[in-house]
């Protein structure tokens, strides 16, 4: 008896020490472990001290990227809201910083200065039109995102009245929605933005409930401000539903003007 305890304590030992083993294992998969993570994050604060010492940069703890086996780590100044950037390690070598896109590149002014506009607007739309539940958000044109460097400067302060074109997504959450209410709270949105000094080149509203999705993308000023939204708004989904009965081949690659969807949940 005493012989077959001494089989099953070392049997339950060895059970042990495999899960511990397999579990280290594991987390070394999807979080790294302390040893490579002192490495790395050494590594990238030398980096940052050959490369960038003059930005006076706080560098953040690497975080371990399990796709791909790379640590990353934040690096930011107090003295520039638009100079941040990531920089990855692996394999004994920094491999990859985003200084150039993130900061050189304005990604960061463009994508600080659209969450303040956005920021802005979802305030006007649950204050001034009553819809508290939205995720309105802004972006800007096109061409703006193709070379920002050309049109921002970096930590440029936010300003409603720049001469970059802009859009705006108005998302509500509310019941029952319908194309007449998407196209009155088109019309007093536009209003309002005028009043307070925000022109958008095009407007977009997302309704939806538990049951039922309306969706209107390409919306322009003078749609809204020629009194015939609404018709607009119905031609335009019947003009989408006559396309659902083509074939492939004969539906345009995108939508021009406005494009209407009504979608219901199942």
């Amino acid at each position: 008896m005493k012989k077959d305890n001494r089989i099953f304590r070392k049997l339950a030992g060895a059970i042990a020490i495999a899960l511990i083993f397999g579990i280290l294992l594991i987390t070394n998969a999807f979080v790294g472990n302390p040893i490579s993570a002192g490495i790395a994050g050494r590594a990238i604060d030398r980096y940052v001290e050959e490369k960038y010492a003059s930005l006076g940069l706080e560098v953040e703890k690497p975080v371990y990227n399990f796709k791909d086996g790379s640590y990353v780590s934040k690096a930011r100044s107090n003295t520039s809201i638009d100079t941040n950037f990531y920089i990855n390690y692996r394999g004994g070598d920094v491999y990859y910083d985003s200084y150039e896109d993130d900061v050189l590149g304005m990604w960061n002014t463009l994508g600080r200065l659209s969450k303040e506009y956005s920021n802005l607007v979802t305030d006007m739309v649950a204050n001034d039109l009553g819809y508290e539940e939205n995720s309105t958000w802004v972006s800007y044109d096109e061409k703006v995102y193709e070379n920002p460097r050309e049109v921002l400067e970096l930590d440029m302060k936010f300003d409603r009245e720049l001469s970059i074109p802009t859009e705006v997504m108005i998302d509500i959450g509310m019941e029952n929605p319908t194309l007449d209410k998407a196209s009155a709270i088109l019309v007093d949105a536009h209003d309002i933005f005028k009043k307070s000094r925000c022109r958008f080149q095009k407007y977009s509203i997302f309704l939806k409930d538990e049951g039922t999705i309306v969706n209107i993308m390409g919306v322009r000023p003078k749609d809204i401000e020629s009194g015939k939204l609404l018709s607009l708004l119905k031609e335009a989904l019947e003009r989408e539903d006559q396309e659902l009965t083509k074939d492939e081949q004969d539906k345009p690659t995108e939508p021009e003007g406005i494009f209407v969807d009504i979608m219901e949940r199942d």
